[in-house]
Parts: structure tokens; sequence; C-alpha cells
């Protein structure tokens, strides 16, 4: 098998286990969403633990420590803790279409925030795709008031698109960053979670041994579609991989409209429709525009941690 299909599979691979994520969580409808979190938080800090020393990467977990970098990876750690909270509470209490509308957004969001604070440029032709985007938020918002707007979706977007921004910046490897924010951050949000009332011991009592132990995975199932991302940005044009980051919230939408029967109103739907015209619009501008000059390399889009 060629080298290129391979990381093809790779790319497919990560953004459907990160699209399917859902079905994951639903399987413990016994925890809160922010018992999950708490879960996914520590089993992702002791796979990590087992992994970076496996893989050689301890080196790179203490050259962040040792650096300027490490206040920067603080902040992105607040930021994808914070994202990860929303997204499990989001799907465990039926919200899994708003929570894909957030990762549908993204790509023309991160364009904007290039665009405002990285000085970046924003072509004239990106403009009516950031307005279509835009326009569906509204349109949700008018037609069903402000229980309408999609609060949830726009926290996840600004969330992970400013945690992209950063992680752009710092440039530390997937994995040996990812331990450093899940470290960094796990005792603070333990003590929040049981300053609020969380149980260790509860939530074991609920959900029994075999269940804790496929929760056990959560930590695996963070890791792998990072090595797979990992494998793949570095083979894959930033075309093909910008095409594939559109399954993964596709797949989320499929989870919550066809798989758990989440409610779609009328204003909703022509929301979505308002941003997928959007994102057509942003990716066809990418086709003509890699067409007419070559376009320099950048960094891939960040992985959905």
């Amino acid at each position: 098998m060629r080298e290129s299909t391979k990381a093809l599979l790779a790319a497919i691979l990560a953004f459907s286990c990160w699209g399917l994520f859902p079905i994951y969580w639903k399987l413990f409808p016994e925890l809160s969403g922010e018992s999950l979190f708490m879960q996914r938080l520590f089993w992702s800090v002791a796979t990590l633990m087992i992994v970076i020393p496996l893989s050689g990467r301890t080196g790179g977990v203490k050259a962040i420590l040792s650096d300027k970098r490490r206040w920067w990876l603080l902040l992105s750690a607040v930021l994808i803790a914070t994202n990860w909270l929303i997204y499990v509470v989001a799907v465990t209490q039926g919200h899994i279409l708003e929570a894909s509308m957030g990762y549908f957004l993204n790509p023309l969001l991160n364009v904007v925030i290039g665009w405002m604070f990285l000085k970046e440029t924003l072509r004239t032709a990106q403009w009516p795709a950031v307005a279509l985007a835009a326009m569906g938020v509204v349109w949700m918002a008018l037609a069903s008031g402000l229980a309408g707007f999609p609060w949830l979706a726009l926290s996840l977007s600004i969330t992970f698109a400013f945690y992209g921004v950063i992680r752009k910046l710092t440039q530390v490897g997937s994995l040996e960053g990812l331990a450093y924010e899940t470290a960094v951050v796990f005792l603070p949000f333990l003590a929040w979670w049981l300053w609020s009332g969380g149980s260790i011991a509860d939530d074991f009592d609920r959900i029994g041994g075999l269940k804790l132990s496929i929760l056990a995975l959560s930590g695996v199932i963070t890791c792998l579609p990072l090595v797979l991302f990992a494998y793949a940005s570095r083979r894959l044009t930033l075309q093909s991989l910008g095409f594939t980051q559109y399954l993964s919230p596709s797949l989320k939408f499929l989870c919550g409209w066809a798989l758990f029967h989440e409610p779609m109103s009328a204003a909703r739907w022509q929301g979505f429709m308002f941003i997928w015209a959007g994102l057509i619009w942003y990716t066809i501008e990418q086709i003509i525009q890699k067409r007419k000059r070559p376009v320099p390399p950048s960094v891939a889009p960040a992985p959905e941690v």
C-alpha cells in the first residue's frame, strides 16, 4: 500500500474516531457529564504517563517544563479542558447536534481569528463564507430567541479555535503537549468537581467493574486519534487534510440526528444550511486559490483532542 494511501486512511480513521465519540459517551447514562469529563481527564493522564516514556518523548515534556512555552500551554490546557467539559456535558444532555455545529464552524472561525490576531490575510472571496456562517447563527437567534441561540456551539468553537492558535504558535508535539496540558489541569479540575458535589466512590458504585474498564479506555481513545492525525498530517497536503476534517462534525451530526433522534426545528435546519453553504464556499475558494498559484505551506489544522 502506498504511503499516501496509508496517510489518508489514518486521517479518515482519526476524524472518524472523533466523530463517533458521542456513541462512546452515551454508554454511561449513569454518570453526569461532569463525572465523565473527570474520568476522561484522569485516564488520559494515566495513559500518557505510560505512552510518553515508551515512545521516548520524556525529553520533550521536560523541555516544555524548562522554557516559557509552559505558560502558553497552561492557557491552552485550560481551553482544551473547558472544551472537553462543554462537549461531554453537551453529549450527555442531548445536545450532540449543537456540538457538531461548533466543529462545523471551526474552519471559518480559524480564518477570522487568524485575520484578527495573527495578521493573516483574509481574501475578499473568503468573506462571503464567513458571512454565511454568521447569518446561520444570527438566523437561529432571531427565529428562536435567546433560548435558540447556539451558545454551546459557539463556546465549543471559540475555545477550540483559540486552543488551535496557541498550539500553532508554541509548536510542541501533540502527545508531549497533551501530556503537559492534562497533567497541569487535573488537580484544579478535580478539586472543582469534588467541591461541586462529585464523588469518586459513588461513580464507581453506579457503573460497576465492567463499565469502569470500558471507561478506562477513554485515555487510549483520546490518544490514538492524535497519533493517527500526526502520522497523516506529515504525509498529506493541507487540501487533503482539510477535506477529511469535515468528517468529524458530519459524523457527530448524524449521531445526534439519525442515531439519538435529537429534535431539529425548522430554524435549526435553516441555520445549518447557512453554515454548510459557508463551508462549501470556503472549500471551493481554497481549491480555486490553490490552482491559481502555489500556496506557501502552513501548519495543519489543530487536532481535535
